[in-house]
């Protein structure tokens, strides 16, 4: 069993398909699913109460608690700034062509930063 099969067969929902959360939902910090403070699945950890869908989030948590709860890396590194392109440059988006405007921006369609048009 991977580690997450564990939440299909106990019928819950990861995160980015949850129902609308209540205001008493949080995450469970080992797998990221919702979970209530309702939840019997409960450990403190420096004073402060986290809560665990499952007993195996659990105890994953107590093996490492300092895994679970160090800061994300970044996914990528900061982007490094784009010479400044002439006033009359119209922009693009790669998926979508005909998006154009005259200054940068984000793709109204899928979001992704809008291009220089080349010549």
């Amino acid at each position: 069993m991977n580690v997450h099969e564990h939440h299909r067969q106990e019928g819950h929902a990861p995160v980015d398909q949850a129902e609308p959360q209540a205001a008493d939902a949080l995450k469970d910090p080992v797998c990221g699913m919702v979970v209530t403070k309702q939840s019997p699945h409960r450990r403190e950890h420096d004073g402060r109460p986290y809560y665990f869908c499952s007993a195996g989030c659990e105890a994953r948590f107590a093996d490492d608690p300092g895994r679970y709860l160090r800061p994300a890396s970044p996914a990528r590194p900061a982007a490094v700034a784009a010479p400044a392109a002439p006033a009359s440059t119209l922009y693009t988006c790669p998926m979508h062509p005909e998006i154009r405007q005259d200054h940068p921006g984000n793709c109204p369609k899928c979001g992704m930063t809008l291009e220089p048009l080349l010549p």
